[in-house]
């Protein structure tokens, strides 16, 4: 939170008991945003996120990953993908934030509206630039509690690892 929502939120219920409702709605309204997904999934149920990477398909420079989402609760999607070797980076696509980690690395992230129409697959496309994919990581900061983050990870690691074992350090 911003220290604008903190001052907000202390004068608006200082010295008051609000519910948890109460912070709900200040928060849409303050955030100009109906979060009620957020609230739902996050505030009251036990659901957990269960994304994973069922596919990674390239055809000449465009790459489409294939996030499969097999619980309820939504994330946004969020890839690092890595090549093999220096050079251009994804360009920007359509609903989505590229960022720059190194001269190999890129950070890609979806909203989690991707997820609203009520399909459980997300196909994020983007352009290579001609590269090989080294890697690509679903939640690679490991965000979002992920009931099994062993499959967040392309390639598949063989053989698969222990049960409780991770598939890679978040960071």
């Amino acid at each position: 939170m911003t220290s604008r929502l903190i001052f907000e939120y202390s004068k608006a219920w200082g010295f008051k008991h609000p519910s948890p409702w109460d912070y709900v709605f200040f928060m849409n309204n303050t955030l100009k945003q109906d979060l009620s997904w957020f609230w739902y999934y996050w505030l009251w149920t036990t659901e957990s996120v269960d994304g994973r990477i069922a596919n990674v398909s390239t055809v000449k420079a465009r790459a489409t990953v294939t996030v499969r989402q097999d619980r309820q609760m939504p994330s946004p999607v969020v890839l690092k993908v890595k090549f093999t070797a220096p050079g251009q980076l994804p360009q920007p696509v359509a609903n989505a934030t590229v960022k720059v980690v190194d001269p190999q690395t890129a950070l890609m992230k979806w909203p989690v509206d991707v997820w609203f129409n009520g399909n459980r697959t997300f196909r994020a496309a983007f352009d290579t630039g001609g590269r090989v994919i080294e890697t690509i990581t679903l939640d690679p900061a490991c965000r979002f509690p992920d009931r099994d983050p062993n499959d967040n990870v392309w390639p598949a690691l063989t053989p698969p690892l222990a049960p409780g074992a991770r598939a890679y350090q978040c960071g």
